[in-house]
């Protein structure tokens, strides 16, 4: 096997955009958890280790043509909530970018690599993942957050709709 590569806290939250953390060691990668996002370096140590805030997301349709939404991402420990009110650009006719939430909140957990994302302006990224028939479930979301400088967090619904094969039991074959 691999050397485990050490990622940074930026290449961590990019990491995060697309998987899980549980998936890191599969991929032979140590996410670092109390570094700092700007580190050039990651810490091994025990102590690096926290865990990641929850976090709860509410979603609002506010019109449908032009299609406008008001997300909502409230951090209860760290006192801090994030909001956008606007449109999207996006190539494609999808109706909606995420489902609304009917005035609830939805659970999950915010991926932050260092400090709190600071106070200003922020773009966001978002994406809902579709679900499974007969599962009565809305697909996972995945928020990506960011300001001028740099990605500041990676929001994701708790939702488990998605399939994951076992670690052993696949094989590669060379073709002839």
């Amino acid at each position: 096997m691999s050397q485990i590569k050490v990622l940074t806290g930026q290449s961590a939250l990019a990491f995060l955009l697309t998987h899980d953390p549980e998936d890191a060691h599969h991929f032979g990668v140590h996410i670092p958890l109390k570094s700092k996002r700007d580190s050039s370096y990651a810490a091994y140590a025990e102590g690096d280790l926290i865990a990641d805030p929850n976090a709860f997301m509410k979603v609002k349709t506010i019109s449908t043509s032009p299609i406008k939404q008001e997300i909502a991402i409230r951090v209860p420990n760290l006192k801090l909530t994030f909001t956008y009110l606007g449109d999207f650009q996006y190539g494609g006719s999808g109706s909606y970018p995420i489902k609304d939430t009917g005035g609830d909140e939805v659970a999950g957990t915010i991926y932050i690599r260092g400090d709190a994302p600071p106070p200003g302006d922020s773009g966001l990224n978002c994406q809902q993942f579709p679900s499974y028939d007969g599962t009565g479930k809305d697909g996972r979301t995945s928020i990506d957050l960011w300001n001028a400088q740099e990605i500041t967090a990676v929001f994701k619904t708790n939702i488990e709709n998605y399939a994951y094969g076992s670690n052993t039991g696949g094989q590669w074959k060379q073709d002839a």
